[in-house]
């Protein structure tokens, strides 16, 4: 028989065993990078022993890096000129069949470097070293080994203009990024970040990348106008909606973008191709930012590119709780509502429309609306039993329902328990509004339905 302390005593056995292991494992993670020319890029690291190893794999050959500590290169990137105490690098590369190896670490305050080829060491001096110089360039520029040295020399040297110029000659999407956000850690002029920007949505290819550039330093991005235009351009380069939609998101919730940055930002959205994301980026302007009554028609002008009724009635009962909706805002929110096909969400908003203070010119476009939008005679009239709720209503509105109930329900029950909702209205109202729905009323061919419409007002 299984016991609740007998489960208990498991659980806390297995979770020993885990800190057991835990304590004793050592950690390894992999990263593999394909980059535009299909070059293989597998980053594999230990966090036990501080060793990285890194391998390069294409058609025409492979290499394979291992190093631990600081690696300190000479200025042309040719030679290495130091590794940190109880450091080491070792560069493997075969290639058609042929295989070397080079091993430098440091030995009683000196560097040792040893060259191999195939099984056999071979003298560093002069093979050896033309080999290195060879290569390692190539391994810089497909890794991130000393990435950081490497990026304060060429910006000491050359200012932002020679670190993308470096960044250029990489194949992978992974180290430009890697270099790319460690110049944003530098004090960038205007001039810079934009040049950044730009190299950034030029050069790199993955969408993933590109993201994570644009969310590292983004108040250095914010800086101003000129920065932030070059920040939303580079996002409009995105084709993926999701990484498109984390970056836009994040635009939003920063304050100091301006409404004209803003309206920009909301142009974006027009090459965003899914109604998930763009809802998701509506809604959370929205529910993050004060919005204007431009900024509000603007966004119900995006809206239209909805074609999901379900995600454009989020929006536009959002949008219709906010209470900024200008006289032309209630136009572009009519625009939208046209657009609805579905009888159950097209009387959702005009349920929710109802709520507010309409005038003769907007209650008689609602219900054009509502006659050409809402098929189903169950909709309508539970759209007109809410009109009947509102105590505001003139005769002359009452009269104009009542013609439009007449046009829109052709069921004899429906018809029937829509007037008797309009009942104490019509008895408290003019003759006009009693010959209305007299007239209406004509409409029943059920005797009994016929009768509990005439017993209402009597």
């Amino acid at each position: 028989m299984v016991t609740i302390k007998s489960i208990n005593a498991k659980i806390i056995s297995y979770s020993l065993l885990v800190l057991f292991l835990l304590g004793s494992a050592t950690f390894y993670g992999q990263n593999t990078v394909i980059s535009s020319n299909n070059t293989s890029y597998t980053v594999t690291s230990s966090n036990k022993k501080g060793v990285r190893t890194y391998k390069v794999k294409n058609s025409k050959s492979n290499f394979q890096v291992e190093y631990e500590g600081e690696i300190t290169l000479s200025d042309d990137d040719k030679d290495v000129i130091g590794v940190s105490r109880g450091g080491f690098i070792e560069i493997k590369k075969t290639s058609f069949g042929s295989k070397r190896r080079i091993l430098i670490h440091a030995e009683s305050g000196k560097l040792v470097k040893k060259y191999y080829v195939g099984w056999s060491e071979k003298g560093f001096a002069p093979a050896g070293k033309e080999w290195l110089a060879e290569i390692l360039p190539k391994i810089l520029r497909s890794t991130t080994i000393a990435a950081a040295s490497r990026v304060d020399r060429f910006y000491k040297k050359g200012g932002t203009n020679a670190v993308l110029a470096e960044v250029r000659k990489m194949d992978s999407d992974y180290v430009q990024a890697a270099y790319i956000k460690l110049l944003l850690e530098k004090s960038l002029s205007t001039n810079d970040l934009v040049g950044v920007l730009q190299a950034t949505g030029k050069n790199i290819k993955s969408d993933y990348y590109i993201s994570q550039i644009l969310k590292s330093n983004q108040k250095a991005f914010f800086k101003n106008d000129k920065t932030v235009s070059a920040y939303i351009k580079t996002t409009s380069g995105l084709k993926s909606s999701h990484y498109m939609t984390q970056i836009l998101k994040s635009l939003i919730k920063d304050t100091s973008i301006s409404d004209n940055q803003l309206d920009e930002m909301l142009e974006i959205t027009k090459s965003l191709k899914s109604d998930h994301y763009l809802t998701q980026i509506l809604t959370e302007l929205m529910n993050t930012r004060t919005l204007n009554s431009t900024n509000i028609n603007k966004l119900l002008e995006i809206s239209e590119q909805l074609k999901s009724d379900h995600y454009r009635t989020q929006v536009l009962q959002k949008a219709l709780k906010s209470n900024k909706l200008s006289k032309s805002g209630y136009d572009s929110f009519l625009g939208s509502l046209k657009n609805i096909k579905s009888d159950h969400y097209s009387s959702t908003i005009i349920m929710d429309l109802l709520d507010q203070n309409l005038d003769d010119k907007e209650l008689s476009k609602v219900l054009g609306i509502l006659t050409v939008n809402v098929k189903s005679d169950f909709y309508a009239g539970k759209i007109f039993k809410k009109m009947a709720q509102n105590k505001q209503l003139s005769d002359k509105q009452i009269v104009i329902l009542l013609q439009a109930i007449s046009k829109n329900i052709k069921s004899s029950y429906t018809l029937s328990s829509v007037l008797v909702s309009y009942a104490d209205r019509v008895k408290k109202g003019s003759q006009q509004v009693r010959d209305a729905y007299l007239s209406v009323a004509k409409k029943i061919s059920s005797d009994t339905y016929y009768g509990k419409v005439m017993k209402a007002i009597n």
